[in-house]
């Protein structure tokens, strides 16, 4: 039912972005690791963080409705998540294929996936507990700037040579997204976000 009321342009927007940037990894004819490294992780870090929007200011798709179910805030974000990550990882996971079938992956399936995977999962969860903390909206645009760091290490910068490292598909990355899960699984629900004072007022 969740997927019934998130906002279309998650679907619509994550499908643009891994169609031009495998339509470009085709293009180049061998660059696919290289562009889906980039695209994997953009996509699930703005789709999940976009996904879930803890405030519940109103602003939401159905806020009111989901402010008033007796459902636990865990769930309705366990639900929402599964649905974005899911989605965004079969995308991430067909274009691979296609790249590969298509020649643009010599390296051969396994390499390819795991010069996404791993900082997909990050970006994903860094976005899921910004958005529990704080809000979506700030959660995409430190996303957004994770992600612009990442990108730009790419072309040897040398203020930002550590960063594509700590960004491989590592095991410290794959626990790191782990724990960073974890904790927003923990605080949804539990906490009022950053922006929002107490429920009382101060005279």
């Amino acid at each position: 039912m969740e997927a019934r009321i998130m906002h279309r342009s998650i679907w619509l927007a994550s499908a643009l972005v891994m169609a031009v940037s495998v339509g470009f990894a085709l293009l180049r004819g061998d660059s696919a690791q290289l562009v889906l490294s980039l695209a994997a992780p953009l996509i699930a870090g703005v789709g999940v963080a976009g996904s879930y929007d803890a405030s519940r200011g109103g602003r939401g798709t159905a806020a009111e409705v989901v402010a008033t179910t007796p459902t636990s805030p865990r769930v309705i974000m366990l639900a929402r998540v599964t649905l974005a990550f899911g989605y965004d990882l079969a995308l991430a996971l067909l274009s691979s294929a296609g790249a590969l079938a298509h020649g643009s992956a010599p390296a051969g399936m396994t390499s390819l996936v795991t010069a996404w995977l791993g900082p997909m999962a990050l970006l994903a969860a860094l976005g899921l507990l910004l958005a529990v903390c704080w809000h979506a909206e700030g959660a995409i645009g430190v996303a957004l700037a994770v992600w612009t760091a990442y990108a730009l290490s790419f072309i040897e910068l040398p203020v930002l040579n550590g960063i594509r490292h700590f960004w491989t598909n590592s095991t410290v990355t794959l626990v790191l997204a782990l724990v960073l899960a974890l904790a927003a699984v923990i605080m949804a629900g539990r906490i009022e976000p950053i922006r929002f004072g107490g429920a009382t007022h101060r005279s």
